[in-house]
């Protein structure tokens, strides 16, 4: 029976494969009974071959003639969720994403990578469900998505093509605009990946890992490029290698805001000679920072030129040049981080008073309990103690600051510190990567599929940041998470019929909620029934 091999369908369900001279057979189940001994046995017709890259069935005649026909027998009408296609379609035409991914993939692979970008924003990281999930919502189309076409979609998405996507994405991102950099890190029982090693985990399991580090943008809140690099690899000592990269993404002269975690001396004067910027919390317990503290405390402490305003700190700006460059360092003294600091340094030195009244010898140096307390080392290792009250006095007097060093030169101390407060928008986006769209294990064995993966999570990520970027004020105001507004979406429905060529209509008129969400999402809540 003829076959159109360029035609590839779904393989239906109640069908028994048949493997002859290497080709798998397919027949399909027209009516199952009991022979007249009471057996169970069923009838059955030839309805194709199995496609061997795909897993798709190959239809002849028969499919039309028993399949399709029944199918068109039991359902007269068919319906599919349609909201949440609805909004990520919007976001990614308003934000040129799908233009950009049909630039740089073709139109086909971008609707593929879209479709699974879809379903990770709304069902996360295991990709075994997408094609019962698939049946039951709109998509972008496409070819239909296997669990083997899934594989061979990540894995083809090739590093020149995601670094043409990237540099076209970042050109969308403000000159003036600072870029929030962090890194975090992804677990997997994968055993043959390059990029896989044990290193420090975020997430405090014991598995090998890579580690991610993502730009940011400061003011458009949206991620905008992603390296993964090995896991072992720490992140101070990666910075040198992520800012390398601006070279070919569009990002020269790139200004960072970023935590203590990146700070040295060595990575700060590297931004410095590659015409960086930089805003940087330092870390409080660095020589100069102490002596800055020492020095100019009496400056700060309650004094009313350093108020930056009602539930901010006190602030105020010096220039150093310790470190062979220049930095502006802004003091910040906050009352009520100073009272929380002064309780957890007085609950730390009980703890280690109580320890003490229980050792017969005297601890190892490495276990700085000499911070706070002289202790008597005596020859025969006896132990004698005494709380040290100058260490402790100079402890109490540094609670309550903090620092931030920058290489801008023209903006003010509130507005440093306005900037780097908006860098969590990195650590949220992080968590949802991990949590909500469910990256905190890869689910791979292979660097090439991991990649691929980790891009199409990185659209997700995009879309599904913008949507809350939008809709936190309304979320707050309606006591509403974001898994809600999902579900809110996913009700509005689209009903087909397969009687009737392009038949289809919502099934119900959407709700206030829906068309709410939609409006801040500044999308057209008509585009519901738009497929």
């Amino acid at each position: 029976m003829a076959l159109n091999k360029d035609v590839l369908v779904e393989m239906p369900a109640h069908c028994v494969r048949a493997k002859k001279n290497g080709v798998v057979y397919v027949q399909y189940t027209i009516r199952a009974y009991r022979n007249e001994k009471g057996k169970p046995t069923s009838e059955r017709v030839s309805i194709g071959k199995e496609d061997p890259e795909t897993g798709m069935l190959i239809p002849n005649r028969n499919y039309y003639e028993y399949v399709e026909k029944r199918k068109q027998m039991e359902l007269p009408a068919f319906v599919r969720s349609c909201g949440t296609y609805a909004a990520f379609s919007g976001i990614s035409e308003l934000l040129g994403l799908r233009k950009l991914l049909e630039d740089h993939f073709g139109e086909d692979r971008a609707k593929e990578i879209l479709t699974v970008s879809h379903y990770m924003m709304l069902r996360g990281n295991v990709m075994y469900y997408l094609p019962d999930w698939a049946e039951e919502t709109i998509t972008f189309g496409g070819r239909h998505l296997t669990s083997a076409g899934i594989s061979r979609l990540f894995s083809g998405i090739t590093e020149n093509e995601r670094i043409c996507f990237f540099n076209d994405w970042m050109k969308r991102k403000k000159n003036t605009e600072y870029l929030a950099y962090d890194v975090t890190s992804i677990s997997s029982y994968g055993k043959n990946m390059e990029n896989l090693e044990w290193g420090y985990n975020r997430d405090k399991e014991k598995l090998p890992q890579i580690n991610m580090g993502m730009y940011f943008g400061e003011e458009s809140r949206l991620p905008l490029y992603y390296r993964v690099y090995p896991g072992s690899i720490p992140d101070k000592a990666h910075l040198k290698y992520m800012t390398e990269d601006n070279e070919v993404i569009s990002s020269r002269k790139t200004r960072f805001v970023m935590d203590r975690g990146f700070y040295s001396s060595e990575n700060m004067q590297y931004l410095v000679q590659k015409g960086c910027r930089f805003i940087i919390a330092i870390p409080g317990h660095m020589k100069f920072c102490m002596e800055l503290i020492d020095k100019h405390r009496g400056e700060v402490v309650n004094q009313a030129e350093c108020y930056l305003g009602k539930g901010k700190p006190y602030g105020k700006a010096y220039e150093v040049t310790e470190n062979g460059y220049r930095m502006r360092v802004h003091l910040y003294y906050d009352p009520y981080k100073a009272t929380a600091e002064s309780e957890r340094l007085y609950e730390e030195i009980e703890r280690q008073e109580k320890e003490l009244s229980q050792m017969e010898v005297p601890p190892d140096r490495k276990l700085h309990y000499d911070r706070y307390f002289y202790i008597n080392r005596t020859k025969n290792g006896g132990l004698g103690y005494r709380r040290n009250m100058e260490a402790i006095n100079k402890a109490l007097s540094r609670c309550g600051f903090f620092l931030i060093g920058e290489t801008d030169f023209k903006k003010t101390t509130a507005q440093i510190l306005e900037i780097y407060r908006r860098r969590d928008v990195v650590e949220k986006s992080f968590d949802n990567l991990k949590n909500d769209i469910d990256m905190r294990r890869l689910y791979v064995q292979s660097d090439e599929v991991a990649e691929g993966k980790m891009f199409t999570a990185f659209i997700a990520l995009i879309v599904r940041t913008y949507m809350q970027n939008q809709l936190s004020e309304y979320m707050s105001e309606h006591k509403f998470t974001f898994q809600k507004i999902l579900l809110e979406l996913d009700k509005v429905k689209l009903i087909h019929s397969v009687h009737h060529e392009n038949n289809c209509r919502l099934l119900n008129p959407p709700t206030k909620t829906q068309r709410e969400i939609m409006e801040r999402l500044t999308l057209d809540p008509s585009t519901f029934g738009c497929v």
